[in-house]
């Protein structure tokens, strides 16, 4: 009897202990970025700035999702089915697939990338508007583009932007982003860019990381035309 009693407080301390843990992980929140991983509940709200950079923070987020919805309007609600290759010169088959392979904190690979030597042009693979353009942490200096469906395509770890490339800019396949770098969380790697595929957003649950390899195709670079028979 003694030893019964042990085990239901041992199991009630467990199911005790389990459930704080629950209850820990599903009261924190990540504030509204982009990458993000988790999937937030479109009634989940974020409590109000206590600072004034964190009120700029939330107004310059307002502008961006506001400033994405004036976009989709204005273009096709189906996404690409082929991406054009972003880097001048290279070839899909060139591409390791490093798509989901882990990385340091937790994180997984949520890109490809592409190696060429640092300075290479950058070009969007998709029709679409210039959604955000800035610097982070991993990636660096990044050019955020929005495409057809709503699909973001993110150009990480930069040397430099093209010259005059500014935020709601209408680029194509021909509109050069940037240049190959090794900016961000890249620095003791060679040049190469980062190219990720997003769409949905955590807050509504429709979230989705997108591996870019099986769309992409090659460039004729004389015509910058799509190759989709050559490096396959």
């Amino acid at each position: 009897m003694p030893l019964l009693k042990q085990v239901s407080c041992s199991g009630l301390f467990l199911v005790l202990l389990l459930g704080g843990e629950v209850l820990a992980q599903t009261s924190k929140s990540e504030p509204d970025v982009q990458p993000g991983r988790v999937c937030n509940p479109s009634s989940w709200s974020r409590p109000e700035p206590r600072t004034e950079a964190e009120r700029k923070e939330r107004e310059r987020w307002t502008a961006y999702w506001e400033r994405l919805q004036s976009y989709l309007i204005q273009l096709p609600k189906d996404p690409d089915t082929l991406l054009a290759m972003p880097v001048y010169g290279a070839r899909v088959r060139q591409v390791a697939n490093t798509f989901g392979t882990t990385r340091s904190g937790w994180r997984t690979h949520e890109g490809q990338d592409i190696f060429a030597p640092k300075g290479t042009p950058v070009y969007s693979a998709t029709s679409g508007f210039v959604w955000r353009i800035g610097e982070g942490q991993l990636g660096g200096l990044y050019v955020f583009v929005v495409g057809p469906g709503g699909r973001r395509y993110y150009y990480a770890h930069l040397e430099r932007y093209a010259p005059g490339l500014k935020e709601g800019q209408k680029v194509t396949t021909r509109t050069l982003l940037g240049y190959v770098g090794n900016t961000g969380n890249a620095r003791t790697t060679p040049p190469h860019l980062h190219f990720g595929v997003y769409s949905g957003r955590r807050r509504t649950c429709d979230y989705r990381v997108i591996d870019p390899l099986p769309l992409l195709v090659d460039r004729d670079w004389q015509r910058f035309t799509l190759n989709p028979a050559r490096g396959r």
